[in-house]
């Protein structure tokens, strides 16, 4: 288990990635908290805190770190996993869509500085992914969702050589919603 809003603890793995491979040269952040709810005005900061601790920040470190470890080769591929409510948030989801639209910015951020490198990265917006957790939510419609395997098919595009090209981007995938 690892705490990705521990620095010491996100450094050893990526230590530890390039140990056992070589080198670090993908990074698929996955790491998030969800919370809908309360209204923004109803929230407290201490919840507000602690969905930028796990969405926000791990993120930070997490690319700090892969990207200390990649400029090595001077290449690889950085990719955040966002959600629609980043940039149309439902009521309720305020606080959470605070806390993910900050990775937009970290993509368009680590594009601007590593530019004149070949490491790129990107933000993947996804609607509803087609789970066993998501189809017990309220009114489930699986047959609009993006499916896992579309995902996968998505990033291996996305991180191979072919996309090298594109970085800073916000790539939706919203399936049929």
């Amino acid at each position: 288990s690892l705490d990705a809003t521990n620095e010491a603890e996100v450094e050893a793995l990526m230590k530890k990635a390039k140990d056992t491979f070589g080198s670090v040269d993908i990074l698929l952040h996955m790491v998030g908290f969800f919370f809908a709810g309360k209204l923004l005005w109803e929230s407290d900061v201490a919840l507000l805190e602690k969905l930028w601790q796990v969405n926000l920040k791990s993120a930070f470190l997490s690319s700090k770190h892969a990207v200390l470890n990649m400029m090595d080769k001077g290449e690889g591929r950085i990719v955040f996993f966002t959600a629609k409510d980043t940039i149309q948030p439902a009521g309720r989801f305020g606080l959470y869509s605070l806390s993910k639209c900050g990775l937009v910015t970290l993509a368009e951020a680590l594009r601007a500085e590593l530019k004149e490198t070949n490491i790129t990265a990107n933000t993947i917006m996804i609607s509803v992914m087609d789970t066993p957790k998501t189809r017990h939510m309220p009114n489930p419609q699986p047959d609009k969702w993006v499916k896992p395997d579309e995902v996968a098919d998505f990033l291996r595009c996305l991180c191979s050589d072919e996309s090298a090209a594109l970085s800073g981007s916000v790539l939706k995938l919203f399936g049929k919603l």
